[in-house]
């Protein structure tokens, strides 16, 4: 009797370790995304092509950012949003609007707004796998080829009533660990976003994407083209260059 219910306590223990590994495996590959993709510091000057119809629009501009905590972005065209300015720490946005001479801070509804006309939203540019770790649970789905890479395919769905993305679908390549694709739905079940990676290049010892699309669902025959142009990893920069001061210089 009593080797029958050491027996029993193994197996539940053994099924429970199990269910745990499984319910760890999505966020320990995202993990792995973020050691990727995180990097001390970085400069970078892209392009970002809206797409709306039959219109296409250019933005051209340039940022500094030191890992996923803070970032400095600067318009440099068209006229109408050259010295219009993007800062983020942590959480918090702050937006230099020269038309206005004033910096305005975001919040609530206004980060899930367009970024600069485009098909990303403000909330979009703050999302890190930590988070991602405590706002959902995650499920691995049977692996995929996407393009010719074998991938990894993961589920997150919130835990909270109240998420703009209530359920993710990513997928991600099994060899150098980066996002391919990543499908966003609402509550409802109803697409909103898909995001994809087009090119991707090694710098030294490490891949990065070079070029990704934005498409918002909800908004018709619309999508929006990130292209790096040139990237320079690990320099110095000031701290001064993530202060509000540089907003208004």
């Amino acid at each position: 009797m009593k080797r029958l219910l050491l027996f029993i306590i193994i197996v539940i223990l053994l099924v429970f370790q199990m269910a745990t590994e499984e319910a760890n495996e999505p966020f320990e590959i995202l993990n792995r995304i973020d050691s990727n993709m995180t990097f001390k510091n970085a400069y970078v000057e892209m392009d970002m092509v809206i797409n709306i119809k039959k219109r296409k629009i250019k933005k051209v501009m340039r940022s500094w950012s030191e890992g996923n905590s803070r970032s400095f972005i600067e318009f440099l065209s068209p006229a109408r949003d050259k010295g219009t300015k993007i800062l983020k720490t942590g959480k918090i946005i702050k937006i230099y609007y020269p038309s206005a001479e004033r910096v305005m801070r975001l919040s609530g509804h206004m980060l899930r707004q367009s970024m600069m006309g485009s098909d990303m939203s403000y909330e979009d540019m703050t999302e890190r796998s930590k988070e991602l770790k405590e706002d959902y649970t995650g499920k691995m789905q049977m692996d995929e080829i996407l393009d010719g890479q074998k991938c990894y395919v993961l589920t997150l769905t919130s835990k909270k009533k109240k998420q703009t993305y209530f359920k993710r679908k990513m997928w991600v390549d099994k060899e150098k660990y980066i996002g391919l694709k990543e499908e966003l739905y609402s509550k409802s079940g109803k697409l909103v976003k898909v995001s994809k990676v087009i090119e991707i290049k090694l710098f030294k010892n490490r891949y990065y994407p070079v070029e990704m699309t934005m498409e918002d669902k909800l908004r018709k025959n619309s999508s929006t083209r990130i292209v790096i142009k040139k990237i320079d990893f690990n320099i110095d920069i000031p701290d001064e260059m993530f202060t509000e001061r540089m907003l208004l210089k």
